[in-house]
């Protein structure tokens, strides 16, 4: 169930995609309250990229566009707190913001992607999957590891949506990513970040090679049980 004139937000340091999957961990009151809402009235909440917690108006607190969360699973601790995992339904655009409860709420507008021809996407699609590829086995082998199969979403859309969760880029380029309203433009850029991304790679490997002693490098590359489950939600 959505409640689009009273949508439940909660502002992250994180952005989530339609159909992919996020682990939260929940301790403040006020999230609690909210995820407790929700779960008593089978309800999502919206998560919203926060920018500057700096800022005093809550206008400003968060973006304008986020995406429902439906809960999936959630684990209760001793201490009240709870750990659950959700999956990204349907992006919105806030129309106006409520602090009527303790957590905000706002009046949302759902949206999705505009239809595009299918020939158009695969061209797009081929390049950003042998270029998403490239992408992780060099992560992986910055931090010395080896990418051995892996399955992809085989419909452009959700791939589009796996390739923007997992690449590691500035949140406000992955929130670009989110507001794109085409499968067709979110992957073209998805691969000129990739080329980029790619790059900037090869340039951290050869410092590595000429400084060993420097040891691995700091990047965690996501795990390849996670990337294959995206592969299932087809």
């Amino acid at each position: 169930m959505n409640n689009f004139d009273a949508l439940p937000l909660f502002p992250l340091d994180v952005v989530l995609y339609p159909d992919m999957p996020l682990p939260l961990h929940i301790f403040e009151p006020r999230y609690l309250e909210m995820v407790t809402y929700c779960r008593t009235h089978n309800m999502q909440f919206g998560v919203v990229l926060s920018p500057d917690r700096t800022l005093s108006d809550t206008q400003t607190l968060v973006s304008q566009v986020g995406t429902t969360a439906r809960i999936q699973q959630i684990d209760e601790g001793e201490d009240g707190r709870l750990d659950i995992i959700v999956a990204g339904e349907t992006r919105f655009r806030i129309a106006e913001i409520s602090s009527e409860q303790s957590y905000t709420t706002a009046r949302v507008a759902p949206f999705w992607e505009h239809m595009t021809d299918p020939l158009l996407l695969k061209a797009p699609f081929d390049m950003v999957t042998g270029l998403f590829r490239t992408y992780l086995k060099s992560l992986f082998a910055l931090t010395h590891r080896t990418l051995s199969t892996l399955q992809l979403p085989l419909e452009p859309e959700n791939l589009s949506y796996a390739i923007a969760s997992v690449l590691q880029i500035p949140l406000s380029e992955k929130q670009k990513l989110l507001e794109m309203t085409t499968t067709e433009s979110r992957l073209n850029c998805e691969i000129e970040i990739l080329r980029r991304e790619i790059d900037a790679q090869g340039c951290l490997q050869d410092i590595q090679n000429r400084r060993p002693e420097c040891g691995p490098s700091v990047i965690e590359p996501v795990s390849v049980r996670d990337l294959n489950k995206l592969s299932s939600r087809n």
